[in-house]
């Protein structure tokens, strides 16, 4: 273990499932819907045109997560919401481009789909969780993790969005879990710090992976990771005395990955 398989998520998945590969526990962030960040593979996941598409594709993704991981193993996953157009501008009553001639223009530009107006936001981080309930998972909690800040400008016209979403889900009805005391177990909402070094558009603070694997996992298990990215799963993981696997569709991480998972001597 400790490896990354680099392709199409599901086609790995089929393959390691088939393989008799067994997780305790699957720690991931994917692809956010609407091309929010573009990991330079066509077909990839987040570019479809309809939240509810994006939805089907990633109730697909983690069935197979849930026939890789045993009995009583847990997904943690952490996705965030988006709006249904690409909203580059502003252009409330508190916005300094009202006067923006366009709606092209002003937004930057992608028009929301059917169903959706302007500035609606899609709720899209929900009908997922509450897809996958319906497709088998048990959901057993929401936690909200307040970013240490918020990243948009000022001048929107709404509070700006300083959070993410992470679901806990189990794949039967009595599943592993470890208490790991007040400072986490006791709280739905976690504050964490990023470590982000910019070299990946998207990268999961290392932070919150941690708190997941000393949750759901015990040393020596073995931890996956669909959408592998940065590798900041496996780094946490080997940190923590676990074994880990994850699958990528984009090879040009690879060097990021091998450095992060290297340097895992990190302190919690």
């Amino acid at each position: 273990m400790n490896v990354v398989v680099f392709g199409e998520c599901r086609d790995s998945m089929r393959a390691l499932i088939a393989d008799g590969v067994k997780a305790r526990q699957c720690v991931t962030s994917p692809p956010y819907w609407g091309g929010l960040r573009d990991y330079g593979r066509p077909g990839q996941i987040g570019l479809e045109r309809d939240p509810a598409d994006y939805v089907a594709a990633l109730v697909e993704v983690f069935g197979l997560v849930r026939e890789l991981l045993t009995e009583d193993g847990t997904l943690w996953l952490n996705v965030g919401d988006v709006f249904a157009a690409s909203g580059k501008g502003g252009g409330g009553s508190a916005g300094d481009r009202a006067s923006w001639a366009t709606v092209r223009e002003r937004k930057g530009f992608r028009m929301p789909p059917s169903g959706y107006k302007m500035k609606d936001l899609t709720l899209v981080a929900f009908a997922l969780a509450d897809a996958l309930r319906r497709d088998g998972w048990y959901m057993r909690q929401t936690i909200i993790w307040r970013k240490p800040a918020a990243v948009e400008p000022l001048r929107l016209d709404r509070p700006a969005t300083s959070h993410e979403y992470l679901y806990l889900l189990a794949r039967s009805e009595h599943y592993f879990a470890r208490n790991p005391g007040a400072k986490w177990w006791g709280h739905s909402v976690w504050d964490v710090t990023s470590d982000s070094d910019g070299q990946h558009p998207a990268a999961m603070p290392t932070e919150l992976a941690q708190r997941c694997i000393l949750c759901g996992s015990e040393p020596g298990d073995l931890v996956f990771d669909p959408f592998m990215g940065s590798g900041t799963t496996g780094r946490a993981a080997a940190s923590l005395g676990r074994k880990w696997l994850g699958c990528e569709l984009n090879d040009d991480y690879s060097r990021m990955q091998q450095e992060r998972t290297a340097q895992s001597a990190l302190a919690l």
